[in-house]
């Protein structure tokens, strides 16, 4: 009886230990999350690439800004938007094979994602900001020649991360054209809705 009273106080010790270390180390891995390391990479509105120009030297794991793991098969770049001002545009003049998006919440939360596959003539163009921004636009602005898919945000900062596939190294060039040619920036008033001043 008293081995098992002596491994249950350890036990309890030991839970006790663990469970304060992980409650000290909660400042630091707030200040880590992906809103600041993208941060770290460029401003809001700017788009970056995570990963690398080369690939890492052998032998060697690469964490670019912080991110653990760039799959070699994709070319990810992100964007960083606030809606406070007003909705931003979030598009490609290009086209390609295969590309993901996703956008998320500066917490992380995934607020939403698509794929060529279900986009509007395969292209990446989204409208983003908070529901009345977006009945305004959709109201008082103008019809573009390529649609763009209207996405509601509930807070006023998020992030957009785009993954492009490299199904081939021939195929490269054409995905990094893609890549390139993401591009985030507050809407024109006309795609929001609003007058020009």
């Amino acid at each position: 009886m008293g081995k098992l009273l002596l491994a249950i106080l350890i036990g309890l010790v030991g839970a006790g230990i663990v469970h304060i270390a992980i409650i000290l180390s909660l400042p630091g891995q707030a200040e880590n999350d992906a809103w600041s390391r993208l941060s770290r990479l460029g401003p809001v509105l700017q788009t970056v690439r995570i990963g690398f120009e080369e690939p890492a030297p052998e032998g060697h794991v690469a964490s670019p800004a912080g991110f653990v793991f760039v799959d070699p098969a994709f070319i990810d770049v992100a964007c960083r938007f606030s809606v406070e001002d007003g909705p931003v545009r979030l598009f490609s003049d290009e086209k390609t094979r295969f590309w993901t998006a996703s956008i998320y919440g500066r917490n992380g939360d995934n607020l939403y994602s698509i794929s060529e596959r279900v986009a509007l003539d395969g292209r990446l163009d989204l409208l983003v900001g908070t529901a009345e921004q977006l009945d305004l636009a959709r109201v008082e602005g103008s019809s573009n020649d390529i649609p763009t898919v209207p996405v509601a945000i509930t807070g006023d900062e998020g992030y957009l991360t785009v993954r492009v596939l490299v199904a081939s190294e021939s195929a490269r060039p054409f995905a990094d054209r893609f890549a390139r040619s993401v591009t985030c920036r507050p809407a024109t008033p006309e795609e929001a809705g609003t007058p020009a001043s």
